[in-house]
């Protein structure tokens, strides 16, 4: 759970991470903007166009599952609410992914003590499952759907992030990797049974949800073990204020017996979420995400690849996408 992703962090960052040469020739860390379980996320410029960046840097000392994982992950999505993949860089010590910067916050920094107002919940709500769905459909399941892990842009639209512990499934599949934040996993995770990883996305959804539009947690104790059993049990209270319909859709999401939950694609057909949607933007007419212009990345990919040439402490560059 939440300790394991803890003891994962460990002696992942040293002080020299982002002064390696390969990198500082061409970025310039502004500040540091965020920590998840296996590597730190700062804030970067690109020195010759001036385009700002979100940088996570893992440290090969990390788990090689997520070495592995979270570049090919990232590789293969792209949808307008999961964050952009520009460039991936590797070095003897360090692999460094570059990324499209979401200035606006996470979506905890959205949420007030009482919740949010319901159409910009469902609203917001909606972009978060349109980027489980896409990642369902190619097969990966996120495994870590929290507050913290959903930026919201400039714009005010979401943008998911941290793919360090998703995985590729295939229907049916039992996965057996135990992870994740405690307040958010699924009972079957906390039990340690074999799962599939769809139904757990399902379940951190209904928790986002909830806090969404709560401000609070549906589990809440002042234990881990008396938090599990909340859990285990399914015991939670929402709150008078939410509308029935939401209500509704809580429940039908935060099942214990895996197999009762919805799909993802019953969840975006649920009547809460599909209010006002002929008047908004479809999954297929989102606003595209706004990225530097093409000029600027052909420019920061050309300039790396000529510097990656003729430094031998470079090993391989994993992708580009624009």
């Amino acid at each position: 759970m939440t300790d394991q992703c803890s003891q994962s962090r460990v002696a992942l960052q040293e002080q020299s991470s982002c002064s390696e040469p390969a990198f500082t020739d061409h970025y310039m860390v502004l500040k540091d903007i965020g920590e998840g379980g296996f590597g730190q996320l700062k804030l970067a410029r690109h020195l010759l166009t001036g385009t700002e960046v979100a940088v996570k840097v893992l440290a090969k000392v990390a788990t090689k599952f997520t070495l592995l994982s979270e570049p090919e992950m990232m590789a293969d999505l792209d949808h307008p609410n999961v964050i952009h993949l520009f460039q991936v860089m590797e070095t003897k010590k360090y692999v460094y992914l570059i990324m499209e910067h979401a200035g606006g916050g996470e979506l905890w920094d959205f949420i007030p003590e009482t919740g949010m107002e319901e159409e910009e919940a469902r609203r917001l709500f909606r972009q978060i499952g349109q980027a489980v769905q896409y990642c369902h459909q190619k097969g990966i399941v996120h495994l870590d759907l929290k507050p913290e892990n959903v930026m919201v842009d400039d714009e005010r639209n979401v943008k998911l992030i941290d793919f360090g512990l998703s995985t590729r499934v295939t229907a049916g599949q039992k996965l057996n990797k135990f992870f994740g934040t405690l307040l958010y996993v699924p009972p079957e995770i906390i039990c340690h049974q074999e799962y599939e990883g769809p139904p757990a996305d399902i379940w951190s959804l209904g928790v986002v949800l909830y806090s969404m539009l709560t401000g609070i947690w549906p589990f809440e104790a002042s234990t881990d073990n008396e938090l599990k059993k909340l859990i285990m049990l399914g015991r939670y209270i929402i709150p008078s204020h939410v509308s029935k319909e939401a209500k509704s859709l809580i429940r039908e999401i935060l099942k214990v017996d895996p197999k009762q939950r919805p799909t993802i694609d019953q969840v975006m057909g649920h009547p809460w979420l599909t209010q006002g949607e002929e008047a908004s933007p479809s999954s297929s007419c989102e606003v595209l995400p706004k990225l530097p212009d093409l000029t600027i990345l052909k420019t920061m990919i050309n300039m790396v690849i000529t510097d990656f040439q003729t430094q031998n402490e470079m090993t391989t560059e994993v992708s580009y996408r624009f």
